[in-house]
């Protein structure tokens, strides 16, 4: 009997040992993440250094000190991509806003019925040509969002870049021809390239108008290709007005437009479009000039 009265007691203790005990750990685990996230919201940097005694919170507390970094990194992401849209808005109010103006403009005088008619066929021109602007603009606009969001993707496949070449320069022939400006080819080797003939032919095009609308009447434009050990060269040269050095990082972001082409028609796409191009293809174009002398941009291919 007494036995028996001496292991119910023993039970008992053992029982309220255990829920104690039990009861400790429960607290005392609640009170440590307690700690936890009160120093993550308080931003303590030092927290995922530490290490604690017991695996399992040292584990919570890493993992909770990632979560956090993750939130943060992606706030920032949208903060970024929010600045960004703003940013392409403005650029596009900015753009759309000289051609809009014009048309408006010109479309009040000739509602106003005040004209004579050679005045209406040089507003309607002007009409025709701000149109035309803003068709650019919105063309531009579409590729450069299309490529960006990875919506298109370049069709790589394997073609001599010679065909390449000479269609872009078919596209740009009548524009020289307007201001008399020779395109020339050096004598090559047509090269097989892997590379998507539309969309490397569309960059060539963009360069090539670039360089026939900064050159003066009459002027040169030369286009050369080179192979090299792991690219092919496209280098397109012209005797323009050319680019100074300070803008020549600059000059392949979107609508950037350097100060001494601010009087000549432009959006500040071209480059741009033709950058994003070469990157999709896993190419690049790099740029030389001398102000008043020149301007050679030149196109690397992988070979």
């Amino acid at each position: 009997m007494a036995v028996s009265i001496i292991s119910a007691i023993l039970c008992a203790i053992i029982v309220s040992l255990t829920v104690f005990l039990c009861r400790k750990y429960v607290l005392d685990t609640f009170n440590a993440i307690d700690k936890v996230f009160d120093r993550v919201l308080a931003k303590d940097s030092s927290l995922l250094m530490e290490t604690t005694g017991e695996r399992r919170m040292s584990k919570f507390t890493y993992k909770a000190h990632r979560i956090v970094e993750m939130c943060v990194l992606e706030v920032a992401q949208t903060t970024e991509e929010k600045e960004t849209i703003q940013g392409l808005i403005a650029d596009m109010s900015h753009q759309m806003k000289t051609p809009l103006s014009g048309i408006c403009m010109y479309t009040d005088l000739l509602q106003e019925g005040n004209t004579t008619l050679e005045e209406q066929q040089e507003f309607l021109s002007r009409i025709k040509s701000g149109t035309e602007k803003l068709q650019w603009i919105m063309d531009g606009l579409i590729k450069m969002s299309r490529l960006e969001a990875g919506a298109i993707q370049p069709s790589l496949i394997k073609a001599g870049i010679k065909q390449t070449i000479s269609d872009a320069i078919g596209s740009v022939a009548a524009m020289a021809s307007g201001k008399d400006i020779n395109i020339s080819v050096t004598d090559f080797e047509d090269v097989t390239l892997f590379h998507d003939k539309k969309w490397t032919g569309e960059a060539i095009v963009n360069i090539l108008e670039n360089a026939v609308k900064y050159s003066k009447a009459g002027g040169e434009i030369n286009i050369s290709v080179e192979s090299l050990p792991l690219h092919t060269k496209i280098a397109i040269t012209d005797n323009g007005i050319g680019i100074n050095k300070s803008d020549w990082h600059l000059i392949f972001k979107r609508f950037y437009r350097g100060q001494n082409v601010r009087d000549n028609e432009g959006a500040g796409l071209g480059l741009y479009l033709a950058s994003l191009i070469m990157q999709k293809q896993g190419g690049y174009i790099m740029v030389d000039s001398k102000p008043g002398q020149y301007t050679t941009l030149s196109l690397f291919l992988r070979t």
